[in-house]
């Protein structure tokens, strides 16, 4: 996939976010690349900021934030998928 078109689909999950509240913990833009077939890890990010696979995970399993209570429900959260055929 196109850097471009990678930024407009980040730039549209920020704008669909809609900010509505929480602290800095709880609040950002979450970025995992997995292999398409395998899943394998690759690579993640919270507010452009490396982070490693444990993190990712422990940040996955939260139901709440712990700083400030913020309920984190994977299921309203915006999401984009994309499939690419290039490499890393």
């Amino acid at each position: 996939m196109a850097a471009t078109a990678l930024k407009r689909r980040l730039e549209a999950l920020e704008a669909a976010s809609g900010g509505d509240g929480g602290c800095e913990r709880c609040r950002g833009l979450l970025v995992t690349v997995r292999g398409v077939t395998t899943g394998e890890f690759y690579s993640a990010s919270w507010n452009s900021e490396a982070i490693s696979e444990e993190d990712l995970l422990e940040r996955q399993a939260e139901t709440k934030c712990p700083r400030c209570a913020r309920k984190n429900d994977p299921d309203e959260a915006p999401e984009s998928r994309s499939a690419g055929t290039g490499s890393l």
